[in-house]
């Protein structure tokens, strides 16, 4: 069963994005990013182009010829994506096809909407079996400044 992890109490839900991508691929992790629309894959698409400013993160489509073999993938369509290490789910909803990933990345920002819907999309996941984990990154910043983060 797939790990659900939401990151939550994010600044800029955008930035940890490209920061967590990043993460991933580094680790030399396999990464799908689920988006609700093509408009917002193409959003995220650039994003992954132009993040970071010395770089870039190497991404494609699904139906791509290259899929298989880049690090990140992004579709709007949960079908079209392969079973990978990380999910980053992008839509807003739970989507039963994302739990052939072996861990799916909610992030949510501070604003209080989004906080509210992804309380429903938490309740989802744990209605559909999974326990999902928390991590709060105000806290985990304030450690790190106070250096009390391991």
């Amino acid at each position: 069963m797939a790990e659900v992890t939401f990151y939550f109490n994010v600044k800029n839900r955008e930035q940890a994005l490209v920061q967590l991508v990043g993460k991933a691929v580094a680790q030399q992790r396999a990464v799908s990013v689920l988006a609700a629309s093509e408009a917002e894959v193409a959003r995220l698409d650039r994003l992954l182009w132009d993040t970071p400013h010395t770089g870039f993160v190497p991404h494609c489509r699904a139906a791509d010829e290259i899929a298989a073999q880049t690090p990140v993938i992004l579709d709007c369509r949960a079908d079209l994506l392969p079973p990978r290490q990380v999910l980053f789910n992008w839509t807003g909803e739970v989507i039963a096809e994302m739990a052939e990933h072996d861990r799916i990345i909610e992030i949510v920002p501070q604003d209080e909407e989004q906080r509210l819907a992804a309380r429903e999309r938490w309740r989802g996941w744990q209605a559909r079996g999974f326990k999902p984990v928390a991590i709060d990154m105000l806290e985990l910043a304030r450690q790190r400044t106070s250096g009390d983060a391991a």
